[in-house]
């Protein structure tokens, strides 16, 4: 068997899904990356973390491109070429329609969110709640709290100073016992920012 596949080596020329699988692995990784520091609060083994696992795949794919080539195996090696490019498009398009991995995130636990704002109690008003997000960073770089917000009157996205009175008593109300103050009034050198995952949900960041 041996000598027949080293006299016909197109044999075995056939098209392969297993290079897009691998790399699209290692793009997700990467793409829940920052998610996977802030759970499970990874800081320097998140580099090691994705870069062993880069490299193994990369030098999977190379030496696969390589071998191949050398036995001129067109449609393996097209489907080996086309790994990359095929999920560097997919991840892209993802992106572009606004498929992050805060939403993915958010989805899953979704019923969790969903029902903790419904325990609260309505009184008339718009309800606000928080959910921790995790951090990353530590003792000499940058850090950064993620909080996800739940506000029924959308005012988190607009600029504090644009936020109603009604919307900073009912945070004040409802400071005592919980970060809510730090989060929602940080001190100057924080940098805050507000992004909108899902209906009233809303991804705050806060960054020094």
């Amino acid at each position: 068997m041996a000598n027949i596949s080293n006299q016909n080596p197109g044999a075995a020329d056939q098209f392969s899904f297993s290079y897009f699988a691998w790399v699209m692995l290692i793009g997700l990784l990467f793409v829940f990356g920052s998610d996977l520091d802030r759970a499970l609060n990874l800081w320097l083994l998140l580099v090691p973390l994705l870069l062993l696992p880069a490299l193994a795949v990369a030098i999977y794919w190379t030496v696969g491109l390589i071998r191949n080539l050398w036995l001129r195996r067109w449609r393996r090696l097209a489907s080996i070429a086309a790994a990359p490019i095929a999920v560097w498009i997919i991840l892209a398009g993802a992106k572009a329609a606004g498929i992050t991995s805060e939403l993915m995130r958010f989805e899953i636990g979704k019923r969790y969110y969903v029902d903790q704002v419904e325990k609260l109690p309505r009184a008339g008003e718009s309800r606000l709640a928080t959910f921790d997000w995790g951090q990353t960073g530590g003792v000499g770089v940058s850090n950064a709290i993620y909080t996800l917000v739940f506000d029924e009157s959308d005012e988190i996205a607009l600029s504090p100073a644009r936020r109603s009175g009604t919307w900073w008593d009912r945070v004040n109300r409802q400071c005592s016992g919980t970060t809510l103050c730090s989060l929602l009034q940080p001190a100057p050198e924080v940098s805050v920012s507000v992004r909108k995952v899902d209906g009233h949900f809303y991804l705050m960041t806060l960054a020094w």
